[in-house]
């Protein structure tokens, strides 16, 4: 169902617009939560700040048998993040007042099943 606003313990999401291999939500995350440290193996993501300020760490893949990259980064308005298929990462709301992200889901499989998480 498209605009109904799903609950979760971060805050809640909306789904704007939906297609076969396309979806658009909206993320309001509360002050001081965060979202599980995840990954996909079906859809890529595209992060566009709307409000607030995000706390973004990724996990980039280094030689094998190598630990991987931390990479953090913090995103403010108008900002934006692409994360690809099968990247570990992690969203977050440091700050006192709510976070807004437009999100982009692209790819094969754009379903909330499609989530791995560490």
């Amino acid at each position: 169902m498209k605009n109904l606003k799903i609950k979760r313990e971060w805050g809640y999401y909306c789904v704007l617009y939906e297609t076969a291999n396309v979806k658009v939500k909206e993320l309001v995350v509360d002050p001081g939560k965060s979202l599980s440290m995840q990954r996909h193996q079906y859809r890529n993501e595209y992060w566009h700040i709307s409000e607030g300020v995000a706390s973004v760490l990724t996990k980039i893949p280094t030689n094998p048998g190598s630990e991987d990259k931390i990479e953090r980064n913090t995103l403010f308005l108008n900002h934006t993040i692409s994360i690809p298929i099968g990247r570990w990462h992690q969203l977050s709301n440091q700050t006192d007042k709510p976070l807004k992200i437009v999100e982009i889901q692209y790819g094969v499989k754009c379903e909330e099943e499609d989530i791995e998480r560490q």
